[in-house]
């Protein structure tokens, strides 16, 4: 008789119609395995943020300026937005950024064309503003750092990194890829008042000629009977030595005055101090990125072999390394959980067969690729890739998603032992617990399905564990209630006698009635117990979950948003005080890769070593004249060297005080949310200068507490006047 029930007809249906069930399986199978092979691999999943971004440069601007000039006019025009939750401005010297949080439920590119237009209508900027950029912030996906470095000139080292950075992008899957730690290129031409008085020229003079002599103009074309000519001038100057013979005028007599014999023509960077130093040697670095479906994976790969053969032909003075490869992180979890799976198959199979028949083992075992697989199947579908937050969802739910499969496939072992092999006992045996393994999984699914629901940056970063989970589970029930039913019901059985000689089903038959001793003579027994007195079991729960939430609220278990992880990476960032000369800020950096070094040799020797078995490679670059940061990858030897916040410890104390230094920040934190410091403290007020002496009197007390260290004052003073 056919069950009314429409869920348990389906499973009769399909466990009748085994062709169903195997096509169902092999669709699963097949196209998980071709959407894993071709699904986007990344480090991070891809978030969009909600915030928009306005910076404007105003040259030689101190940060008060900076604010009265643009901040308070961008502030001023924006905050009656609709859609706006949240403005900050930040001011410093020779630029200043206005950051708006928009409200999850508005269009953000409407609203940010509305920004723009506000923006764009301001006529009262001063004059030596440039265009203000509006922009949505967006996190970059890097895959690995490329640096050239070596003891050359600076010219040489940004044409080949330029050279370097042109090869990259042309290599087949590579599409971007951005060049890090150079000057760009300025030509300048500068006139002695001199000079002007000799030649009875004027500055504007000269400026107005070489705004005539270096420029290309289209002029017309020439129609004949072979066709149309273009005619063009091509004057523009690219070189120093292109400007030389521009002319300034020309000459009664004929003769002509060339820019060479009045101005002092030089051909470099701008003129702002450059420090960028890998592994103690001058460098430029190449950051390679993953754009649209470029799989990390094959980006790096690609790359690491195409700078392998590059550094064949390189002169010995010049060198290329690859670091920061963030997809070692991605394959590592990867095969991690592929380990997981295949070991965890393999103890689902091996207990299994010890109280089950083997073929039942091995169908209920299936159900681990059967459910991975259709969860890759639709992870395109759900916009979720394959990255560190997706993989760990699929290591969380390795160990429950095959637990109804176990329910079923024993319930189903047991109606047939009860009653014999046939399709409509195996049907009894799944109906008989199909409905409460299924709310046991649908509960499973609901604790998990609130990570769907948060918004925000962190909504984004955490949804792809959410979708993983569930989307297991759902396959999960598919498997164990519409194919793994067929597969038992078809499977052929061997029946065994009493005094049968084979070994394997007398093992196992020692253990199934070893079990179920244990559970006739001692669970069964004690769970009456616990039935009967249900207000004493009830009690000693409710005094264990009381004893959980003391341990918390005592402060005997540490709570934290998110653990502290330990990292191959160390970054320590210096902020110099307002004023202070390039060339002292590169000292600074300096001290911080010596006192490195010496780090790593003491370690390296306590380790019996060479110096150089605990930090791999450094970076050391200045992102302007009073700030730098050193970015340190440690050798990737787990358990073999100290972990990375007992270098940066060591570090700290070697460092100690750097004169002219206002913040001096060390950080070695693992990847996830939660970064940045521990406590943060916002100062709000209408006084510039009473925020001012605020945060200094805030900042000199909480540096009195023992155990404090990093303390950064984002409030910057201008430059001394």
């Amino acid at each position: 008789m056919r069950p009314s029930n429409p869920y348990l007809a389906t499973i009769d249906w399909f466990a009748r119609n085994s062709v169903a069930a195997n096509l169902l399986m092999m669709i699963l199978l097949v196209g998980g395995l071709f959407t894993a092979v071709n699904i986007k691999k990344e480090s991070q999943p891809r978030i969009e943020t909600n915030f928009v971004t306005v910076s404007m440069p105003f040259l030689g601007a101190s940060p008060e300026d900076v604010e009265e000039g643009i901040l308070v006019k961008i502030e001023e025009a924006i905050q009656d937005i609709e859609g706006i939750k949240e403005i900050q401005s930040t001011a410093r010297r020779g630029s200043g950024t206005v950051q708006a949080e928009i409200l999850s439920e508005y269009d953000i590119a409407e609203v940010m064309d509305e920004i723009k237009s506000r923006v764009d209508a301001i006529p009262t900027f001063p004059d030596n503003t440039e265009k203000p950029v509006v922009s949505r912030t967006r996190f970059q996906q890097r895959v690995l750092i490329l640096t050239v470095y070596g003891d050359v000139p600076e010219r040489t080292l940004k044409e080949f990194a330029k050279q370097t950075r042109n090869e990259i992008v042309a290599l087949p899957g590579v599409s971007k890829a951005q060049v890090l730690g150079s000057r760009d290129y300025e030509i300048s031409i500068e006139v002695s008042e001199h000079t002007l008085q000799a030649y009875d020229l004027t500055l504007a003079e000269v400026a107005s000629a070489i705004r005539r002599g270096s420029l290309d103009l289209p002029a017309g074309a020439i129609r004949s009977a072979a066709g149309d000519i273009q005619v063009r001038t091509k004057g523009q100057a690219y070189v120093g030595r292109d400007f030389e013979n521009i002319v300034i005028r020309t000459n009664s007599d004929g003769t002509r005055l060339l820019l060479k014999q009045v101005a002092d023509i030089k051909d470099g960077f701008v003129d702002v101090g450059r420090f960028s130093e890998f592994n103690g040697k001058s460098a430029v670095s190449i950051e390679v990125q993953s754009a649209g479906l470029e799989s990390e994976l094959d980006i790096s790969a690609t790359v690491r072999e195409w700078a392998d053969e590059r550094q064949k032909s390189l002169p010995p003075e010049i060198n290329i390394a690859y670091w920061a490869d963030i997809t070692y992180y991605l394959q590592g979890r990867l095969d991690l959980m592929l380990k997981n799976l295949a070991l965890g198959a393999l103890l689902v199979f091996l207990s299994l067969s010890l109280f089950l028949r083997l073929k039942l083992a091995f169908w209920v075992m299936v159900g681990l690729p059967v459910a991975f697989l259709g969860t890759f199947l639709f992870l395109p579908t759900m916009g979720v890739t394959v990255n560190l937050i997706s993989l760990f969802g699929f290591i969380v739910v390795l160990g429950i998603v095959v637990d109804d499969a176990i329910v079923v496939g024993e319930s189903a072992y047991t109606n047939m032992r009860a009653k014999g092999h046939s399709v409509d006992n195996i049907v009894e045996g799944v109906q008989r617990v199909a409905v409460p393994a299924t709310f046991g999984v649908l509960t499973t699914i609901a604790a998990f399905l609130p990570i769907l629901l948060v918004g925000g940056t962190s909504g984004q970063f955490m949804a792809p564990i959410g979708w993983v989970v569930i989307l297991c589970l759902v396959f999960s029930i598919v498997e164990s209630k519409l194919i793994l039913p067929a597969h038992l019901a078809h499977m052929k059985v061997r029946h065994y006698s009493e005094d049968t000689h084979n070994i394997f089903v007398r093992f196992q038959r020692f253990f199934s009635e070893g079990l179920h001793h244990v559970v006739d003579n001692f669970y069964a027994p004690f769970l009456n117990k616990c039935v009967k007195r249900r207000y004493l079991t009830v009690a000693a729960f409710v005094a264990m979950l009381i004893l959980s939430v003391g341990l918390i609220i005592g402060g005997v278990l540490r709570a934290v948003f998110f653990p502290d992880l330990a990292s191959d990476f160390l970054r320590v960032s210096v902020e110099m005080n307002e004023g202070t000369p390039s060339s002292q800020t590169h000292l600074a950096l300096r001290k911080l890769v010596t006192e490195l070094n010496e780090v790593d040799r003491e370690l390296s020797a306590e380790m019996g070593q060479e110096p150089g078995a605990v930090v791999n490679h450094r970076l050391a670059i200045a992102s302007g004249e009073t700030s730098g940061r050193v970015v340190v990858e440690l050798v990737k030897d787990e358990g073999n060297i100290p972990p990375g916040t007992e270098i940066l410890r060591l570090w700290r104390e070697k460092v100690g005080e750097i004169p002219g230094v206002k913040q001096l920040g060390f950080s070695g934190r693992g990847g996830g949310p939660g970064g940045g410091p521990a406590i943060s403290l916002q100062l709000i007020g209408a006084n510039v200068e009473q925020v001012a002496r605020a945060s200094r009197e805030l900042e000199r007390r909480i540096r009195a507490y023992a155990g404090v260290y990093d303390i950064r004052n984002s409030y910057e003073r201008g430059r001394p006047e």
